[in-house]
């Protein structure tokens, strides 16, 4: 079935789990960075400019159990 070996790749299960841990979170953070943005967009368009000024965007930080994003 099957003819690669983790242990011809001189890898264990582990840090495979691992890798493919971190590489999801890496993208799950990208991919909520940029809805976020998307929705900062739409805010800033549809907001009420009579009471509301534009301040510009900041930059900031959201700790979440993916990491920073």
């Amino acid at each position: 079935m099957y003819k690669i070996s983790l242990k011809e790749m001189d890898i264990n299960f582990k840090d495979l789990e691992k890798r493919i841990y971190e590489f999801v979170c890496r993208q799950a953070c990208e991919i909520i960075t940029e809805l976020l943005n998307q929705l900062d967009d739409e805010l800033m368009k549809e907001r009420d400019k009579k009471i509301y000024r534009n301040k510009g965007f900041k930059k900031t930080c959201i700790k979440t159990v993916m990491g920073e994003i």
